[in-house]
Order: C-alpha cells, then structure tokens, then sequence
C-alpha cells in the first residue's frame, strides 16, 4: 500500500521538476538567447580569436565579406527554431554566436522558406547529412551535432522492459518520420518491422499516446525536448538505435574561403560542444521548493531511490544496447574504412534486388579493383597502405547517390549497389567520377601516391538472378577492363563470359596436364650472325592436349601465373631442359647455352629458383650453360629478395638476357646494376626493319649502345634475308627467327643443329 502511494507521488515530483527546468528555461531564452537578427560581434578591429588560424586569402575574403547572410529555419526545435514574436535560436544559433566570437564577423540571419529553396545566402545553418538537397549548396565534411535515434513507447506498455534495441520491434508498428533517411534503413536492415509513416513529431505522439502504434522511432535531443517542454508523461525512453542524425552547415558552393573558414571554426568549437548543449538538454535536479511540497523526507528519499533504479535500469538498458550495436557494427563493417563488409554488402544487394523486383527498374553492380596498390603496399608499409584505402574509400562514397551502398569487398576491392537505374548513362557518369577522383594525387603523411581503378559492371537482373552470379560477372568484366589496360570500366558481356569459361576451363585442365605428361619442351636455334654457328637456343614449352590439341603459351601461360601453377610449371621446363642439355651438348659441344624463360611470378618462390643451383651441380652442368630471359618490368624497382636471387644465380655462373627490349621502359640504369649479359630486341622492331625506317635506326641504336656497354645482342623474329643483312650491318650478334628454323622438338632440333647457313 506504501508502494502505492509513493509511486503516486513520483508523477508529482516529475511535473514540478519539469515545471522548474521549463522556468529556467525560459529564463535563459530571455537572456542568453536575447540576441538580435543580426549576430554581432563583440571583438573590434576584426581581431581573430589566437586559436583560430587562417591563411592571408581567407582574412581578406573576411575583411571584404564582414557580414555573412544564413537562412535558418523556423520550427526545428530545438536546433533551431522561432516562436511568435521572438528571435531565431537554437543550437545552430548558438553555434553561429560562438563563430561570430572567433571570427569577429556578423550574421544576418534570414528565414529559411518551409518546402522551398533558400533565397539568397551564403550559407544553411542546419542540414541533415551530407548530401545537401538544395543546388549551390555543399555541406562541411564534418557534423556539429551528431545524435542517436532512439526507441520510445508508451509508459504503459507492458512490454518495456523487453524492448532493448530494434530486433525487439519485429512485426511492431513503428512511427517514423517520412521524409528522413531513418524510414529507409529501418526498411533496409530490419524489413520485419511495420512502419507508419508520419508527417511531423507531434502526430507520432498522438499515435503513441492512442495505442496505435507500439513505438516511435526519433532523434533523441528533439524528441527528448519536446517531450520535456509539453510534458508528455506517457512517453518512456527504452533503448537506443544503430543509427544517427547528423547536422551539417552548408555553404554556398562559391565560397570556398567560406567553407575554408567555417572547417577551422567548427574544429575550435568542436563537435556536439557540451558548453551549447547542456542549454538545450533537459537535465533531472532536485528541488527544495518540490521536497517541501511532498513534506516527507522518508518518502522523498524512497522516491529518489526509485529514480535511481529507474536511472539504474536505463543505464542496463542502453550499456545492452550499445553492446549489441558494438557487435552488430563489427559484424556488418569493415574496421578500416568503416563501409560495410562483404555480410552486409549482400543483405544489402539482396534488399536492392527485391526492390527491383517489385520497381522493374534494374540494380547496378560496380565491382572496383585499385590498380598499382600492391606496389604502394610493398614499397611504403602496411600503414601507408591502410591510409590510401581508407581515403579511397571515402572518394568513392562521394562520387555514387547518397542511397546507393559503397562497401569494402576486401583487400583493395570495393563493390557499389545503385537501386533505380533508369538508364545506363547513370553509371556510365558514376564510373567515370570514380576513375576520375581515383586518379588525383593521394598525399599520406607528406608523400604523394598516384593510383587508379579497374572497374567492371554488371546489372540485375539483365546479367544475372543471384547474388554470386552477379558478383562473378562483375568481376570478369573488372578483369577485361584491367586486360584493357587498366583505368577504365567494362560492362559485362556475353563474350567476356566466354571468355571466362575457356580460361576456367584451361585453368582446371592444366593442373591435371602435367602428372599426364601433356608438356613438351621445343627448341628454337640462336644463331651467331658473324659466324652462323648455332651455340645457343631457346628453349619454349608447348601443351599438347589430349581432346583440345596444341594449346599456344599465350592462351596458358598467363592463366599458369594467376593461379600459381607457373612454380611446378617453371621447375618442369629447368628439369627437363637440363635432361635435354646433355643430348644437345653431346651434338654441338660442352660450351652450348639454353635460354630459359623466368616469368616475375616465379621470383615470389625464390626456393625453388635457387634450388636449380644445386641441380645443376649435381647434373656437372656448367653455370654459363644456362641463361635466363626475364623482362625489364621485373628490374625496374626489384624487392630485396628479387635483388638477392639474382644475385645468387649470377654467382653460380647463370647468364641473364633481357626479353622483348625495347617495348617497355627500357631504362639503362638496370643493364650495369645486374651485369645483364644479352638483350633481345624485341620481333616487331625486327619485321618492320627497311633502309632509313624508324624501326632500322632504332635497332642500330640499341645494338650500338649495348656493344659500348660490353652487352651481347639477339634479335627476335627474323624472317628475312634482308632484315638478316641490315642485322649484320649494324654488327648485332645473334638472330632468331623463322630464316633459321621454327621452334623443333629436341629430335628434330638435333638435327638442326650445323645445318644453318650465313
């Protein structure tokens, strides 16, 4: 019966603190909040708070703009709001004060127009989010005021105490404010709640207060304002949400100093700044004049027990709340760029996909691969590495609509998801602002890295029914676009998964070709061109498939690098052109060569390339009577390791050549560094070669240069006699080519052998 009647009590105590805090309220509305329509500041001679710093373009645009027009609206309580016959205020108000004190400037404060565009400004007080709505304007990057949406019921409601986050809302009717972007992730994460849309807060209480709805759904600061100054005793605060409302200020586009400005004001004043909020947050105090109405203090200690464990409880409430954001957050998004992971990226896709359903406008897919990252990663750090994605990260949000998902895929891929595509240009322009702000410069901790984007793109349902699927095509088309040479975007096509489907299929055959003996090594003759001696030759792998039939290097050679299979097939081609050389020196003299090629994959493994040292001394095999053709690529900025396994090879007594010179960088610095011994200068130099052609002087002046740097010169692709006399004129030193003799199998090439004639 004392429960009772206390519990009775608690109600009244309530109303009069509330009454007491509505007084100091108003109080400090007509003092503190008295300002007039023209924020003026307080500091003469246009002297700027020390803690604020500018650059001598942004004094003078101040000097020259000391009156700064913002629209600030009217019925936005309480950041900011105007009730009859009074000024504007409100914590957007308070910001511009406090900006006004450092800046030394005034604002002229206009009425923001309900459901219309701002007149002529420079800049909005208040927006929600980013993506500002009204053109000329963009908002500052980061919020003033950044509050959580919280759950509110019915203090009645039976099932309060069971209502700890949205999971508990299923199949509950909901009241949320239309026009916001809570509505729209409500429906993408929790679909299963009910929501009823409403127009302005005051009929989402009305709602709540009828029974007809189980919830309402709001930012905290407002709702709890409102909540305070109107009194409303049936409204009970259960449990916080995963999601946030964030105030931006917004400038007009033309004023960059502006902007400039207000960034260094806003990280003075700080985000959601204590000092202007606690004026506006409606805080629990004690109150004599309250205490002695109630005239027991037995009963008001009691009551403040209670308001204890009330206070208690919530303090559960939310820790649960928060802890179960924490986990939802780290299972959802990516620790580094804080985007979504590849769990919620597919929920997402799969919301999007079912709205296109219901639409019948398609969903785009863009599957994005950062082109030179790895080299980023491996040359300056992990750290710097993380820096540039997560800076990637946010260029790629700004370039797509505020609705569509950007998420981190993994390592330096990234997905979008745009819903309502009405047609195709829309991403051909998405694409494009993406390659564009990937190319710019990216300058982490003072140094500056230049990177770019392969981007491949894929549409639902044109291209695919299920969410593997599509991320599959997606990637195929990424991979065409890299093939195109990179910084560029491909739509899938029918012919690019073709094509996917012939390289899976090469792919799965070639791991089974070489336990069924389907390689064969060919050789193709190195002729002296001085002498027409052969003392050195090619040695060239070739796929002989049981059902398909001769399969060309090009068509497998890069597949065997992407999976990793060009290891085994690498040690392969070593082993058996040692077996080999012994045929082939027993024919042609102990001194002869065998040109081996070593793809950069292979450097990753360098075991197993120094592992043929030991082979060949066990075979007695000469050092000198192996070289290895590599391409400059691998030279131009080598890792330690591929520094000291060439080392390495070189004191073993392998020779080094220089494949395809000429087509590449070709820089000169490298020929001395590595001692390179041979370079091949590359067929298509070689077939173009006529008298006074560019392809004729520069063969002789790449010979010419190797011979002062004491390098020898092979010349690919030779067909003619005549490109064979201009080779001898320019003095190069040996030739290869179909003149001499197509690639053979070693019992043909033993035959070969002494047959070629100068």
């Amino acid at each position: 019966m004392r429960t009772s009647k206390l519990g009775n009590l608690l109600p009244l105590l309530k109303i009069m603190i509330v009454h007491v805090i509505i007084g100091c309220t108003f109080f400090y509305s007509a003092t503190a909040h008295a300002a007039e329509e023209v924020i003026q500041s307080a500091t003469p001679n246009h002297t700027l708070n020390p803690d604020i710093r500018l650059t001598p373009k942004e004094k003078a645009w101040l000097q020259q703009n000391p009156n700064i027009r913002v629209a600030v609206k009217s019925a936005w309580m309480p950041i900011e709001f105007k009730l009859e016959s009074e000024r504007h205020r409100g914590i957007s108000v308070d910001y511009l004060t406090e900006i006004s004190k450092l800046l030394n400037v005034n604002f002229t404060i206009v009425d923001f127009p309900e459901n219309s565009q701002p007149g002529a400004v420079d800049m909005l007080a208040g927006v929600i989010g980013q993506q500002v709505k009204y053109p000329n304007f963009r908002a500052l990057s980061q919020p003033f005021l950044v509050v959580p949406f919280v759950i509110y019921i019915h203090h009645d409601n039976p099932q309060s105490m069971l209502i700890n986050s949205l999971d508990d809302l299923k199949s509950k009717r909901v009241a949320v404010f239309k026009h916001g972007i809570l509505a729209q992730k409500i429906s993408e994460n929790y679909p299963n709640i009910k929501l009823v849309h409403v127009n302005i807060a005051n009929e989402a209480f009305q709602l709540l207060e009828a029974g007809k709805v189980d919830a309402y759904v709001g930012n905290e600061l407002v709702v709890d304002y409102h909540v305070s100054v109107h009194r409303m005793k049936y409204v009970k605060k259960v449990a916080l949400t995963p999601f946030a409302s964030s105030v931006y200020m917004a400038v007009n586009q033309d004023n960059q100093e502006l902007a400039s400005i207000l960034e260094k004001s806003m990280a003075v004043i700080g985000q959601n700044n204590e000092d202007i909020l606690k004026n506006w947050q409606i805080h629990d105090t004690k109150n004599e004049k309250t205490l002695r109405l109630l005239g027991l203090l037995v009963a008001v200690v009691f009551i403040l027990g209670l308001i204890k464990l009330y206070r208690l409880t919530q303090n559960i409430k939310r820790q649960k709340a928060e802890s179960k954001q924490q986990m939802w957050h780290q299972a959802n998004y990516d620790h580094l760029t804080s985007l979504p992971n590849r769990h919620l990226l597919q929920n997402r896709l799969e919301l999007a996909m079912a709205k296109a359903d219901r639409s019948k406008l398609p969903v785009g897919i863009l599957f994005i691969d950062l082109d030179n990252f790895k080299h980023v990663n491996d040359t300056s750090g992990h750290s710097t590495g993380d820096l540039l994605l997560s800076e990637a990260a946010k260029r790629i949000a700004r370039c797509v609509r505020h609705d569509d998902t950007v998420a981190r895929f993994g390592g330096d891929e990234f997905m979008v998801v745009m819903s309502d595509i009405r047609d195709v240009y829309t991403l051909e322009k998405s694409c494009q602002k993406i390659l564009y702000e990937l190319q710019q410069p990216f300058l982490i901790e003072k140094d500056t890295f230049f990177i770019s984007a392969s981007i491949g793109v894929t549409l639902y349902p044109d291209d695919g029914a299920r969410y593997e699927e599509l991320l599959s095509h997606a990637d195929q088309a990424m991979y065409e676009a890299k093939k195109m040479g990179k910084n560029c975007y491909q739509f899938f096509t029918e012919s690019i998964q073709s094509a996917s489907l012939k390289k899976l299929s090469i792919s799965n055959d070639l791991r089974k070709a070489q336990n069924n003996n389907e390689f064969v090594l060919y050789y193709q003759p190195i002729v002296n061109l001085h002498d027409g001696k052969i003392t050195k030759a090619e040695a060239l792998i070739r796929w002989i498939h049981p059902v398909k039939g001769a399969i060309g290097p090009t068509d497998f050679i890069p597949i065997a690098e992407e999976s990793g299979l060009i290891h085994a097939l690498g040690d392969w081609v070593f082993k058996q052109a040692l077996h080999d050389l012994a045929a082939i020196r027993a024919a042609a003299g102990s001194d002869f060569q065998i040109s081996i090629n070593v793809s950069p994959y292979q450097f990753q493994d360098p075991d197993k390339l120094l592992n043929w040292i030991n082979l060949i001394q066990t075979q007695a095999v000469k050092g000198a009577n192996i070289s290895f053709e590599i391409t400059e690529r691998l030279l131009l900025e080598p890792s330690s390791s591929v520094i000291n396994t060439i080392s390495q090879l070189r004191a073993a007594g392998m020779e080094l050549s220089i494949d395809d010179f000429g087509t590449g960088y070709s820089a000169l610095a490298y020929l001395k560094k590595f001692d390179i011994d041979y370079v091949k200068i590359d067929k298509s130099f070689i077939q173009n070669l006529a008298a006074d052609s560019y392809d004729a002087a520069l063969c002789e002046s790449i010979i010419h240069m190797a011979r002062k740097l004491d390098i020898k010169v092979i010349a690919e692709g030779v067909e003619t006699e005549l490109q064979k006399n201009f080779l001898r004129q320019f003095q190069c030193d040996y030739g290869q080519g179909y003149l001499f003799s197509k690639p053979q199998s070693l019992h043909h090439f033993l035959n070969v052998l002494g047959e070629v004639e100068t």
